[in-house]
């Protein structure tokens, strides 16, 4: 016998049911067994965010893979390049400055090419007022928060309002307005959403036929299972799935807690969810009231029979 073997004293197994089980427990065993290199055992890639970063009053997009307490990120990108290009294209859109550094105000900076070719604003050089560049921060902002539709809505207006007085001069420089922002909106999984908002629940097949699992993500946290059993031949009189999804999902949305690396737990999303062996179903929601339970339950059944 090896001496490899006469050093083992018992071996332990779990039994899983999908991928994303066999990653989130992993993930726990490994972390605390390993703590100082967890991450390199497992592989485990960090995922990148965009946001809008404050220095002195003059905020700038900046990518990044970790989170800020102070900043609101957006995330998360498949990849550190997916983030830039989804940056490149706000910056092309929004007059917000480029330079990384702590801006010296003052009227003899020099300013940069961006400034010159009328695609920043110019704070460095006092061309606009602290409240001007807030402002169009502030726009930014909120092409983050809604994905774009906050500067697709009032263009697709101008556009139509031009067309109809016959202003196609005007039409024709909205629509090329639009064009753009949809460029951004299509740069942008449909995935990412604010961090501090990043809610789901994620469907898949447990270890023991006719169970299910339902993986609740809240604000980037992943909680424990919900699991559900749900036999083939079900008693007649029985509770209904959706009531019977619906009172476990939203107890566990309710007792959900923080506990943990948010950016590692959302690193294990992303290598399930942008993986082309992603084994489940994932349900984005704002709040558990508006989860899409009919799609919800449909998947639920689903994957109880044993279909994708």
């Amino acid at each position: 016998m090896s001496s490899f073997a006469q050093k083992i004293e018992n071996v332990r197994y779990w039994r899983v049911g999908s991928r994303l089980e066999t990653s989130l427990i992993l993930y726990e065993l490994t972390r605390d067994s390993y703590p100082d290199s967890y991450l390199r055992r497992l592989h485990l890639r960090l995922p990148w965010f965009i946001g809008l970063t404050e220095t002195r009053g003059f905020a700038r997009l900046s990518v990044a893979n970790r989170l800020s307490r102070s900043n609101v990120r957006y995330g998360p990108f498949r990849t550190r390049d997916a983030a830039l290009l989804y940056q490149e294209h706000l910056q092309g859109l929004h007059q917000i400055r480029r330079c990384v550094e702590t801006l010296a105000v003052s009227p003899e900076h020099p300013g940069c090419i961006y400034g010159e070719m009328n695609q920043c604003l110019r704070p460095c050089q006092c061309a606009v007022s602290p409240e001007e560049y807030a402002s169009e921060a502030g726009r930014v902002a909120e092409f983050l928060s809604t994905g774009g539709k906050s500067a697709l809505v009032p263009l697709a207006a101008t556009r139509e309002r031009a067309a109809a007085e016959l202003d196609f001069e005007q039409a024709a420089l909205a629509h090329k307005r639009i064009e753009k922002v949809q460029a951004a909106m299509a740069a942008r999984d449909s995935v990412i959403g604010a961090v501090e908002r990043f809610h789901g629940v994620a469907v898949t097949r447990a270890s023991e036929a006719d169970w299910v699992n339902l993986w609740p993500m809240v604000a980037g946290y992943w909680q424990k299972p919900v699991q559900l059993h749900l036999p083939a031949n079900q008693e007649a009189g029985a509770r209904s799935l959706d009531s019977l999804v619906r009172e476990r999902l939203q107890g566990a949305v309710e007792a959900a807690d923080g506990e943990g690396n948010r950016v590692e737990h959302l690193a294990i999303f992303s290598r399930w969810y942008y993986s082309s062996w992603r084994d489940g179903h994932w349900f984005p929601f704002e709040s558990v009231q508006q989860v899409n339970y009919r799609r919800l339950v449909k998947a639920i059944s689903e994957m109880a029979k044993g279909e994708k």
